[in-house]
């Protein structure tokens, strides 16, 4: 599951760091189920700088939420394996992320969500789910990244 790739190192939020512990190796997508890109801020030698972890459990996902400030969070993606031609994994940014309703079936799953241009929430198999009261909300993308993104990679 985890590939290492020596000079590749990401630098941990302080909450999920380890004594001594400053880094973790790069990792391959390697499973077949979705995988939730999360992109916050940490300080480093009193520095903000932007982080990426590639998370691959709805659980992990609801433990670094629940551990990294709100003020930090800058952006949940999903990463779905995808089965037609062309890359094999898609990308959307997550507009909005719920934990479901106490009323709502254990079958709905740990989080509910809302993709850009997409105007359901879905469960974590992509079905759409009826609104329910009690939901509580854990994450809503800043102003500035809700819609489509376009990538530019610079010139070679």
């Amino acid at each position: 599951m985890f590939t290492t790739a020596p000079g590749l190192v990401q630098y941990l939020h302080p909450s999920q760091v380890a004594p001594r512990q400053s880094h973790w190796p790069a990792i391959t997508l390697s499973m077949e189920r979705p995988w939730c890109l999360l992109v916050y801020d940490v300080s480093y030698n009193g520095q903000k700088l932007s982080q990426t972890s590639l998370v691959a459990w709805d659980n992990t996902l609801l433990d670094l939420l629940a551990k990294i400030p709100v003020t930090d969070l800058k952006g949940i993606a999903r990463l779905d394996r995808r089965r037609d031609s062309g890359p094999s994994w898609s990308f959307n940014w997550i507009d909005a992320l719920w934990t479901p309703a106490p009323c709502e079936a254990p079958s709905v799953g740990a989080l509910l969500f809302k993709l850009s241009d997409d105007p359901h929430v879905r469960n974590g198999r992509m079905q759409p789910m009826p609104g329910a009261p009690g939901r509580r909300l854990l994450y809503q993308a800043p102003p500035w990244r809700t819609g489509s993104i376009e990538w530019t990679l610079p010139c070679s």
